[in-house]
């Protein structure tokens, strides 16, 4: 079995601030530092092999903070990164959602089919990123790793597992939160924890309000 801790970076000010990030290069805010050091904690006494990152600053200092005590450094993964937004970039979800509404009720109804404009499309991530995925688990086979990437990257990997991807639910992890799957050789997998967040006081805890409307529908 290859065990994989998939971790979720943690929380930037655009995350807080309802905007839409995808590759802009967003470092953590206070909050997601603080998120990273509880990271630090809890895997302080996990044998993790190595620890995989997103190329964008915001998922590497993540990484370092679950590497905080540990004799290991993060390893860039360019196939992690988020999707590109195209012209949703930098702009708030209220924003986006004025000027580009069936793209955003795509995005938070139906996540599988969403394409924003000069961007990237959902299928594409789901590609890219359980490529990525792939590579590094024939890599690393029968070891104890992490993998740090992104809510919408992760949503279209992990989170159509077992599951048609045009059957994607809008259910996208929390910041800094940990996932953690075994992978059989066979294909097989189990899923050991989901959506973690046990490592974080209540008070460094973050789910975007724009996932959560989605969620509850």
């Amino acid at each position: 079995m290859t065990t994989v801790y998939f971790i979720r970076h943690g929380t930037t000010d655009n995350n807080i601030a309802g905007r839409f990030q995808g590759r802009s290069d967003i470092p953590l805010g206070e909050k997601g530092l603080r998120q990273a050091a509880c990271l630090g904690e809890r895997f302080a006494h996990v044998p993790l092999d190595a620890v995989y990152t997103s190329p964008l600053q915001r998922a590497y200092q993540t990484a370092q903070g679950v590497c905080a005590q540990l004799p290991l450094e993060p390893i860039y993964w360019d196939g992690l990164r988020e999707i590109d937004g195209g012209v949703l970039e930098g702009r708030t979800n209220d924003e986006n959602i004025r000027e580009y509404p069936e793209i955003m009720r795509t995005f938070r109804e139906q996540p599988a089919k969403f394409c924003p404009p000069h961007g990237e499309s959902a299928e594409q991530v789901h590609a890219r990123v359980m490529q990525a995925i792939e590579e590094i688990i024939a890599k690393e086979r029968g070891k104890t790793i992490a993998i740090v990437s992104h809510g919408f990257a992760l949503l279209c990997s992990i989170g159509s597992l077992g599951i048609p991807f045009d059957q994607l639910p809008p259910r996208i992890l929390a910041n800094a939160s940990v996932s953690c799957i075994r992978f059989a050789e066979d294909g097989s997998y189990e899923i050991v924890c989901w959506n973690d967040q046990s490592h974080l006081p209540e008070a460094l805890q973050f789910h975007s309000p724009f996932w959560k409307e989605a969620e509850t529908k």
